[in-house]
């Protein structure tokens, strides 16, 4: 869903005059001459990025369709095949193929062991149309979902393929900015608030900060694989 930058910035002073003392928002004056809400507003693309890529999937929106363009390894339809994800790839909703008995919505990663199983010469330990496999694996082209893998030939299609974006502000009719996932708001406001806590470093106010973030997600904190 679509929010001005602006009201979400509003949003985040409230959480902060809520969390914070008035000597600790009094020394945002001291951080690189930036006023306060300049300050919010840095933060607001990576607090989004960080919740996003952490949230629950149950608290995702419906994102955004890719995969017009396959390649296979072998014969087109049989066997493994890649997609080149779009620049603003974050994370996967989900990707399935028409011979596919289900979806998948989450991969795999160049360092997990499950992923050396998909080129084994035994047919048995590689992904399959009853239980499929996608991963996600960086090549010249770009970040490339490979999916393991089709059966049917050359009428096999792409079923679903849906990702979430990273967020990013634009402007529209002279205003800044960002498309969000509506229910992860909140967390992404809260969230926000913690990193500019953690600028002027009021670490125990941040930790409120973070804490609450998480539990709007129905997460414990540090429970995340954010990195």
């Amino acid at each position: 869903m679509e929010y001005k930058v602006a009201d979400i910035v509003r949003e985040i002073n409230i959480a902060l005059d809520k969390n914070m003392s008035s000597e600790a928002l009094s020394n945002l004056g001291d951080v690189d001459t930036l006023t306060l809400d300049e300050i919010i507003a840095s933060k607001i693309e990576d607090a989004a990025r960080t919740v996003t890529l952490n949230a629950p999937y149950t608290l995702l929106d419906g994102g955004k369709a890719f995969g017009d363009v396959v390649g296979w390894d072998m014969q087109a339809g049989y066997g493994p095949g890649r997609i080149v994800l779009p620049d603003d790839f974050l994370r996967l909703l989900v990707f399935q193929m028409s011979d596919w008995s289900r979806p998948v919505t989450e991969p795999i990663t160049e360092d997990d062991a499950r992923y050396a199983l998909q080129r084994s010469r035994f047919p048995g330990v590689r992904g399959c149309p009853q239980s499929p496999v996608v991963a996600l694996a960086k090549q010249p082209v770009g970040l490339v979902l490979e999916f393991y893998s089709c059966t049917q030939g050359e009428n096999v299609y792409v079923k679903m393929a849906r990702y979430v974006p990273i967020p990013k502000k634009f402007i529209y009719e002279g205003e800044a900015r960002i498309d969000l996932c509506e229910k992860l708001l909140r967390p992404i406001i809260y969230y926000a608030a913690y990193l500019v806590a953690i600028s002027i470093d009021n670490a125990t106010q941040a930790v409120s900060l973070r804490r609450q973030s998480y539990e709007l997600m129905g997460m414990t904190d540090g429970s995340s694989t954010e990195g």
